[in-house]
């Protein structure tokens, strides 16, 4: 297999591609979750062929390079000091630090009181809200991910495995053996919208890539996708 690069100048932008040779007939142009742009063509394809048609479909890969750079988390720094605000569910809550013998974070009211005793600083802040927004993502994400498999169980796939971490680019992805890995910042979102990004990952094991296919079936398991999409980066975002 021949693997190779090349670069098409469409407007202001820049349109980087790979080529990968392939002992196939047609050429097909994938633009993955990342935004990078694979052409896969036919062995011995003519370059300036591959060039021209990279340019022909320059408008649908940068559509399709919006639509993912709008589903990476757009959360703003956090410095996680007292009266910042950090959010769980959907909802936002106050952080408040205060001073006990045993370390800890709970909900209480409007407010995430972090207890630490000693010498209290935002690193260890930071380290106990991390810990605490991890353990609470493994109970919600479970919960969530056994209701949404109830569309897909007859599929005659595997139930996906669950795993979870921290991400800088993903909300969530599934890999070619059907690990489901979903970014533990997530939590912070409603649950509607957790529910449309393990929809959106587990149509991916009958439809790997984004074709006709893989839109279909999403819009037949959750016909209001794309408002819970419009939900999350607009709660991520504040």
């Amino acid at each position: 297999m021949s693997v190779s690069k090349g670069v098409v100048i469409y407007g202001q932008s820049r349109i980087t591609y790979r080529v990968r040779e392939v002992d196939r007939k047609t050429l097909a142009i994938e633009v993955h979750p990342d935004q990078r742009v694979e052409v896969r063509a036919p062995l011995h394809c003519d370059g300036e062929e591959i060039r021209r048609r990279v340019r022909k479909r320059a408008a649908w890969i940068q559509r399709q390079q919006d639509f993912f750079r709008s589903f990476e988390p757009r959360s703003p720094v956090r410095h996680y000091v007292s009266g910042e605000t950090h959010a769980y569910l959907g909802r936002r809550y106050r952080l408040k630090w205060q001073l006990a013998d045993r370390e800890g974070v709970k909900l209480d009211g409007g407010f995430l009181r972090v207890s630490m005793p000693g010498n209290a600083s935002t690193e260890q802040a930071r380290r106990l809200l991390r810990s605490w927004y991890r353990e609470r993502a493994i109970e919600v994400f479970s919960k969530e991910l056994e209701v949404c498999w109830n569309s897909f169980e007859t599929m005659g796939v595997p139930k996906p495995e669950l795993h979870i971490r921290w991400m800088n680019r993903r909300w969530g992805s599934l890999s070619p053996r059907g690990r489901l890995t979903l970014n533990t910042e997530l939590v912070q979102a409603p649950r509607e919208c957790i529910a449309y990004v393990i929809t959106h990952e587990l149509c991916h094991l009958r439809h790997p890539h984004h074709g006709p296919g893989f839109w279909k079936q999403l819009d037949r398991v959750m016909p209001d996708w794309a408002a819970r999409k419009r939900k999350l980066e607009e709660k991520m975002a504040m």
